[in-house]
């Protein structure tokens, strides 16, 4: 274990509970938490990020993210990996998928990834790679928001989990989505998971 890796769990092991309820505390007090834990983990790598959350009663999950950058889910993995244990926590390598997402609202652009769909791109110069189109209904609204691309990698992080959205999507594009999907060769988004392990199948052979 790395000198910084052992610093940042030391201060989290004596700071733990303060993190148990944080989403309960006043809001000046939340931020400041909040702050302490994000610099302690860039004291760590500052290409770092983190979730805390958790259903009450239930053990809390730390959820250390790259957002996506895999030139630092090393540094991800070996952190969650020498985690120690602590009552109450559970902590978490990357954005894990979500079986069943709702509305996402970031930054102002609200998607609806049950209403979004996706149709499969292929490129006659790299037939292995993975494209998508992303299409939602809603797309006229909120394409001209400079988060709408960021707000779209939030579902996707969602859908597919972190790691696989970063290793195995090689070109992502987007549009509205049109009033037959499914006659134009479109999938629904929440078949992703499914479509990549089959498409990656498809390359193993």
């Amino acid at each position: 274990m790395t000198t910084a890796t052992k610093e940042f769990w030391d201060w989290f092991k004596k700071h733990n509970k303060s993190y148990l309820f944080v989403d309960e505390v006043d809001e000046d007090v939340r931020e400041q938490l909040l702050n302490d834990l994000q610099d302690h983990l860039h004291e760590y790598c500052d290409q770092l990020y983190f979730q805390v959350g958790g259903m009450p009663g239930e053990d809390q999950d730390l959820i250390i993210t790259a957002e996506g950058n895999s030139d630092f889910f090393e540094q991800v993995e070996t952190l969650v990996n020498n985690a120690p244990v602590i009552d109450n926590w559970k902590f978490v390598a990357f954005i894990q998928q979500i079986n069943d997402l709702d509305t996402t609202n970031f930054e102002g652009v609200e998607l609806r990834p049950r209403e979004m769909w996706f149709l499969p791109l292929e490129s006659a110069g790299m037939p292995k790679s993975i494209g998508i189109r992303v299409c939602t209904p809603n797309y006229d609204i909120v394409k001209e928001s400079k988060w709408f691309k960021a707000a779209v990698y939030k579902v996707l992080d969602a859908v597919l989990g972190e790691k696989s959205f970063a290793m195995d999507i090689d070109h992502i594009a987007f549009g509205l989505l049109p009033t037959n999907p499914a006659e134009q060769g479109m999938i629904e988004l929440s078949e992703l998971p499914a479509y990549v392990k089959w498409k990656k199948s498809k390359q193993s052979k």
